[in-house]
């Protein structure tokens, strides 16, 4: 009883709906046009990346966020003449260093060539400079030692913390920081000329490495978005023909495709002026939308 009273209910109100759109045709043609191309426009001008990886993985109520909170606090690195870093929790803005000995070699053979690494980070950025401790890795001990000498190391990590207390400018230059960063280490590991650290394989990661990885699989896919975009063309295509020509209606999936497309470009323009930003997996949204409005004009 329930579902036939649901059922009439929709079809009066869908035929009421055809018949006024039947009758104020130029409207539906114009204005959803017109508002297509007005908050169209607003995703170049307004478009944003989300920038904030935590935003789009963690809750405000996170535990994470609350223990990062309370460590800053009472452990900030900031704020101290002496201090000493640990991993307890994760930094704001900072630059690491991992630094292999080639072919298997002993790092701690290399300690010249790592200070000169360690010497061109520091000519990046002016300001205070402190000893955080450094990390040996793949280490082995002399044997018959009894203070556990370090005999070898595969290698060596370097981290560089910088200042993340401050307003948006010093976040700012932060960043810039990090960008010639990963310059100077791609620099050192692609240079062809003879460099006093060939012996070294240098790998680096910043605080926006994570949220670069997670950007760029909006950028990677997009020959796959370009192809399921033209299977459901196809589809609609396909679906909506008949043997019989008078019967088939191809033109009425490509327009519900179209219509679909139009909705989204509207629906991200009052997004972005909303102040909403984007993230990668908005991408799989108008797929979606437009499987469910194939669905419902072939019906």
């Amino acid at each position: 009883m329930l579902r036939q009273v649901i059922h009439r209910g929709l079809r009066a109100s869908f035929y009421w709906l055809g018949l006024f759109v039947s009758r104020h045709p130029v409207f539906f043609l114009t204005v959803p046009a017109v508002l297509t191309i007005i908050f169209g426009s607003t995703v170049l001008s307004r478009f944003k990346p989300e920038r904030d990886l935590e935003v789009l993985v963690a809750p405000t109520h996170s535990l994470a966020k609350i223990e990062r909170s309370l460590a800053n606090s009472l452990f900030s690195i900031d704020q101290s003449k002496h201090k000493l870093y640990s991993d307890l929790h994760t930094p704001g803005r900072y630059g690491r260093l991992i630094l292999l000995a080639r072919s298997g070699g002993n790092i701690l053979e290399l300690a010249d060539q790592v200070l000169q690494v360690h010497r061109q980070v520091l000519e990046l950025r002016d300001g205070r400079v402190s000893f955080i401790g450094h990390q040996l890795g793949g280490v082995s001990f002399s044997p018959n030692s009894r203070d556990q000498q370090v005999k070898f190391a595969r290698a060596v990590q370097i981290t560089y913390y910088l200042r993340s207390i401050g307003p948006v400018v010093q976040d700012v230059i932060a960043e810039r920081w990090e960008n010639e960063f990963c310059a100077l280490v791609t620099r050192l590991s692609t240079t062809e000329t003879p460099h006093p650290t060939d012996q070294l394989h240098i790998q680096s990661l910043t605080s926006f490495s994570l949220w670069r990885d997670f950007h760029q699989t909006g950028m990677l896919s997009k020959g796959e978005v370009l192809v399921s975009l033209v299977l459901v063309l196809l589809a609609a295509t396909i679906s909506s023909s008949m043997r019989d020509c008078l019967r088939g209606k191809p033109f009425l999936g490509l327009l519900g495709v179209l219509t679909i497309c139009i909705a989204n470009v509207t629906a991200a323009g009052i997004f972005f002026i909303s102040d909403g930003k984007f993230n990668s997996t908005l991408l799989g949204i108008p797929f979606f939308a437009m499987v469910s409005e194939t669905n419902f004009t072939l019906t």
